[in-house]
């Protein structure tokens, strides 16, 4: 009886720290969620098993189309998926690296990539730490936008 409620708890406990990881979308950072969970030998907890690693493979999809913020908010219930739209002020930033085109003609495509890489990462560091949603990249160009989905008051001076 010792030996099984052990498996049980030992199942029950990669579960969970597997669903903590995972409502953090800290599955990126850390490597696969479904790392931490193993086939349980209680039908049940294979079950849920199952049911995570399902749950993992579409959040990792979703965070892909919308913003890592916005799906943060939405699992903590700060925000509800709806239909309804509603009229607010923001800030919208479009910017892209002048020369670009030229540029893309004068170097080899993998220093392009590594070059486009760390500007659009250093960029998205900034824009997030001030609190901004990354809407989107088209090329070269970053579309960001302050005060939705998460209201600023000050999202003029972001």
């Amino acid at each position: 009886a010792l030996l099984i409620s052990w498996l049980l708890t030992a199942s029950l406990s990669r579960l969970a720290l597997g669903m903590d990881m995972l409502s953090l979308l800290r599955f990126e950072e850390e490597g696969d969620c479904t790392l931490l969970v193993s086939r349980s030998l209680f039908t049940e907890v294979s079950q849920c098993e199952l049911s995570f690693v399902s749950l993992e493979r579409g959040l990792k999809a979703f965070v892909k189309y919308v913003p890592r913020d916005v799906v943060r908010m939405m699992l903590a219930g700060e925000m509800e998926s709806t239909n309804v739209m509603t009229r607010r002020v923001v800030s919208i930033l479009f910017m892209d690296i002048e020369g670009f085109s030229a540029l893309c003609e004068r170097i080899h495509p993998d220093q392009l990539v590594q070059l486009t890489t760390k500007y659009l990462q250093a960029m998205c560091e900034i824009i997030v730490n001030s609190k901004g949603t990354l809407d989107k990249f088209i090329g070269d160009c970053i579309m960001a936008l302050w005060n939705a989905p998460r209201r600023l008051k000050a999202h003029e001076r972001a």
